[in-house]
């Protein structure tokens, strides 16, 4: 609670005051003398590109996944009014604090930029307005995802190879394309007016009068009436029903591979794993951070850019995939581990072939993203380090996922209208992306003349958990009958 509390307030403090400085640019003497060709024309061009900038930022970041539907459902059982709980739903669903976060740094930078009285309530209905929009959209997004994956990948990639195409034209003729915009800066800022962002700032900045403020206020007021009740209704659809769990045949290609290749055991686990639709977003996310972010921080001129931060989001990678296998291991397929706790096989034995195959795939792609490191990026270290601190990292998260596993134990769902992580806590998932930067640090800083201790540690501490896990199962066992067996038979 202590480390989110930290994040939260780090994260505040970052976003309002880069949209302080933004806003104020111009007006500052000391900016105004440093930055001589900031005219008016070109800070208009600033602020609309950050305003569209961050809007997408917003989108991409509203959590939706605050509430566990699948729990709250129950209520209805006990008598508890539908439409009541809904409403209870909706208001904590919107008051997410990443949420609260982004729409309060709207508010500032939009309310710095305000001209007249009337434009104040225009603002506040209009960040709202934008905000459950947000919400409604990335809702339908999200099922979109679910229902289509393949087709949102094919277009994701081609999105992707499109957008590399551009940024290399532009950093290959990028001060021909700085001094042809200048000139067209109007044409361009006049566009940008006209996208999220921008009608934002329009709402703030623009002098409509006050007549067509209260118009405004009152056309805006309705339409978030609208949405909140289409919001409400799939709320109430989503109490009703339960959620459903996706059936594939048993004859699955999928499946006959992966009984092949990693055993019943592993095989039937993983194959769960990987027909999970949430499971498939992560796998898209998890192509889009480094696709993006690689590219960008290879253009920087800080070399801590190269020899740390690429190397933490290349390590991150495996670190993800082997978090959606290991860090909830036995919420997915209760009844077919139960069969498979009265077969004439120890228990120890099942659970080292379960543990053996959900590292396998992450570890493969440990040593392909490693060995692309080495070949692609050869200045970000020598082979011995980037291999000798991925592997700590590896094994570090993997004891942080086998305590998960039974201690942060929640059975899967299948639904999409979960509005939260249906698979691991959300303590977990944040434990997880703060520790893979914390981590990375610790193991990719350049330490010049001892960097040979940091790996001796990071050495013997690998073999010593890797020995000591695989030798003590017997730990593990004892530890799932006590803390998982009960809490599988009571929710089949």
């Amino acid at each position: 609670m202590i480390g989110y509390i930290m994040f939260l307030g780090v994260m505040l403090v970052n976003l309002i005051g880069t949209a302080i400085v933004v806003v104020i640019m111009d007006t500052d003497p000391w900016m105004q003398m440093q930055m001589p060709w900031l005219t008016p024309r070109v800070y208009s061009f600033i602020l609309l590109v950050f305003a569209n900038t961050y809007w997408v930022m917003h989108f991409s970041f509203t959590n939706l996944r605050l509430l566990n539907i699948e729990e709250n459902r129950k209520l209805l059982g006990f008598g508890f009014p539908l439409k009541r709980l809904a409403r209870y739903l909706m208001v904590i669903g919107f008051c997410h604090p990443v949420n609260i976060i982004y729409n309060f740094t709207w508010l500032v930078f939009l309310m710095i930029q305000v001209r007249e009285f009337y434009q104040v309530p225009v603002v506040f209905v209009a960040v709202f307005f934008n905000y459950v929009l947000i919400y409604s959209i990335k809702h339908r997004f999200l099922q979109i995802v679910e229902r289509r994956f393949i087709a949102v990948v094919v277009g994701f990639l081609i999105f992707v190879f499109s957008l590399f195409q551009l940024i290399a034209l532009v950093s290959d003729n990028k001060s021909e394309i700085l001094y042809s915009i200048i000139p067209r800066i109007e044409t361009i800022n006049s566009v940008l007016e006209w996208l999220p962002g921008g009608l934002l700032i329009q709402a703030a900045k623009t002098d409509y009068g006050f007549a067509n403020g209260i118009i405004f206020f009152v056309f805006l007021g309705i339409l978030i009436g609208l949405v909140l009740v289409d919001h409400f209704n799939k709320t109430c659809h989503g109490l009703h029903r339960p959620s459903l769990k996706k059936v594939e045949e048993a004859s699955s290609k999928v499946w006959e591979f992966l009984r092949r290749v990693l055993g019943k055991n592993a095989g039937k686990y993983y194959y769960y794993v990987m027909i999970h639709p949430y499971n498939k977003l992560q796998v898209l996310t998890l192509a889009i951070i480094p696709i993006v972010y690689v590219p960008l921080l290879m253009n920087l001129e800080y070399e801590i850019a190269k020899t740390i931060a690429i190397p933490t989001i290349l390590a991150g990678i495996p670190v993800a995939l082997l978090a959606m296998g290991m860090a909830n291991m036995y919420g997915y397929e209760n009844r077919e581990l139960l069969l498979h706790l009265q077969f004439p096989i120890k228990l120890e034995q099942q659970l080292k072939e379960r543990f053996l195959g959900v590292v396998i795939l992450p570890l493969l792609v440990f040593y392909g993203i490693t060995i692309f490191e080495l070949l692609v990026i050869p200045e970000i270290g020598e082979v011995l380090n980037i291999f000798v601190a991925n592997t700590f990292m590896f094994l570090c998260f993997m004891l942080i996922f086998i305590w998960s596993s039974y201690y942060q134990y929640q059975k899967a769902i299948y639904s999409s209208f979960s509005y939260k992580h249906p698979i691991i806590p959300q303590k977990v998932t944040f434990v997880i992306s703060f520790s893979i930067f914390t981590v990375g640090y610790l193991v990719f800083v350049p330490l010049n003349g001892l960097e040979w201790y940091r790996l001796t540690i990071m050495g013997t501490v690998i073999l010593i958990m890797a020995i000591y896990i695989w030798g003590h199962m017997d730990v593990l066992v004892n530890l799932f009958k006590k803390r998982i067996l009960n809490r599988i038979w009571s929710e089949l």
